[in-house]
């Protein structure tokens, strides 16, 4: 499969292209005919015996009922977290909330609530992260950067982004740098669940960074 991948982001990266932005939120309509972009939501999604779901945002304590279709991944990610689709998990996740309900409609990101509430972790500030595990790694992207961060020297690379292009479900984003030994990085984003072996957390991709001869590969989110 990495393989199959790393051919994919060849093909996409060769088509070069003009940099472009990651799409953004789907939006909806208010009332007096303004777009407005649909809200992001934290917190914690019960799963009821029945299977009907029940949301609990950050800093309420008010049970909300939630419907989600299947294009928004949400059963899929707590089935990924929990085994099936039972209990309860941490989630975010985007969502449609015209009069009063709620409708998931892509979800973001979404992990076991064994550690506790992840309220107080403060929301990622960065369009796209990306990160893996032995050894950690992780790569964010702010729209015009790509920063790779792990623990041995250099600690921090940075890249300005050349080019961005989407092919299916696979987007691949280019930086380059003018400095030092290594000059390109490129990122690979495949849509399609990937589950972090070590916290349990599901993710809405698949990611692999390629610098030079070092690969490495894990999750990404939005």
């Amino acid at each position: 499969m990495r393989r199959a991948l790393l051919a994919m982001l060849v093909a996409v990266a060769a088509c070069g292209g003009r940099p472009s932005q990651p799409a953004p939120p789907a939006q909806d309509a208010t009332a007096d005919g303004a777009v407005a972009p649909r809200p992001r939501l934290r917190g914690t999604l019960l799963v009821r015996g029945d299977s009907t779901l029940v949301f609990i945002a950050c800093g309420t304590v008010t049970e909300r009922a939630l419907t989600a279709p299947p294009s928004a991944q949400l059963d899929a990610a707590v089935t990924a977290v929990n085994g099936e689709l039972r209990d309860s998990v941490w989630v975010e996740f985007v969502a449609d909330t015209a009069r009063g309900a709620i409708t998931a409609r892509e979800t973001l990101f979404a992990a076991s609530l064994r550690e506790g509430s992840r309220c107080d972790e403060p929301v990622p500030s960065f369009e796209i992260v990306a990160s893996g595990n032995e050894p950690f790694w992780r790569v964010t992207f702010d729209g015009t950067q790509l920063v790779l961060e792990r623990p041995e020297p250099p600690r921090e690379i940075v890249f300005d982004v050349d080019t961005s292009a989407s092919r299916g479900a696979l987007t691949t984003i280019i930086g380059r740098r003018a400095l030092g030994k290594v000059h390109e990085l490129k990122l690979g984003l495949l849509h399609e669940d990937c589950r972090d072996g070590m916290s349990d957390a599901w993710y809405p991709y698949r990611a692999e960074v390629h610098m030079g001869d070092l690969a490495l590969h894990g999750c990404a989110r939005r």
